[in-house]
C-alpha cells in the first residue's frame, strides 16, 4: 500500500502580533463600546497607550521597536530554559500546558497507536481502581496526573507524525 501524503497541521501557529490582534478583536466584541474605546479600557487596565496597543499588532519589524507582550515571555522562556512561565500562564487560562515529548525515529504507526489504546486503557483502569472505595487520595490523584500527562504528550506526539505523514512503512 503506498504511503498517505502528509496532512496538513489543521490549527497553524499564528504569529504574536496576529494572536494579539485576535485577542483584541475579541475584547472588543465581547465588551460594549466602539474599538477604541476597547481599546483604551485594555490600554488603561495593562498601564500602556492605546497607540501601544496598536504597535503590538504590527510584526515586530515594522512595530515599536519594542518587543510585545508574546515576543518577551518567549524570550523569557528561552533565555532561563524554565517552563513553568508556560505552566503558569497556561493555568490561568484555565489549562495546562503539555510539551511534546522527542519524536522517536520513524516506524510502524499501528504499533504506536496500538500502544497508545493500551496506554489508556490502562489509564482507565487505574481510574476505576481510585475510585472503587468512593474516595482519590491525593497519592492516588497525583499518580493519574503523571499518568494522564504521559499520555498526552505520547498522543501528541502520535498525531504529529500523522501530520507528517508518517504511516508507517510501505507494503
Amino acid at each position: 500500500m503506498p504511503k498517505k501524503p502528509a496532512a496538513p497541521r489543521r490549527t497553524r501557529v499564528k504569529e504574536a502580533h496576529h494572536v494579539l490582534e485576535d485577542a483584541l478583536r475579541k475584547a472588543r466584541e465581547d465588551r460594549p463600546g466602539d474599538q477604541a474605546q476597547v481599546h483604551g479600557q485594555v490600554a488603561k487596565s495593562l498601564g500602556v497607550s492605546p497607540s501601544m496597543l496598536y504597535k503590538w499588532r504590527e510584526p515586530a519589524d515594522q512595530g515599536s521597536g519594542q518587543p510585545n507582550p508574546l515576543h518577551r515571555t518567549a524570550q523569557l522562556i528561552m533565555l532561563t530554559g524554565d517552563t513553568r512561565i508556560l505552566d503558569w500562564l497556561a493555568e490561568k487560562a484555565g489549562g495546562q500546558f503539555t510539551p511534546v515529548e522527542t519524536e522517536p525515529a520513524a516506524g510502524a504507526l499501528d504499533q504506536a497507536a496500538n500502544t497508545l489504546v493500551r496506554e489508556f486503557g490502562l489509564l482507565i483502569a487505574d481510574v476505576a481502581d481510585a475510585i472503587v472505595d468512593r474516595r482519590v487520595t491525593p497519592d492516588e490523584t497525583q499518580a493519574l496526573r503523571a499518568k494522564w500527562n504521559g499520555l498526552r504528550k505520547r498522543a501528541e506526539t502520535f498525531v504529529r507524525r500523522c501530520e507528517k505523514g508518517d504511516y508507517g512503512t510501505e507494503r
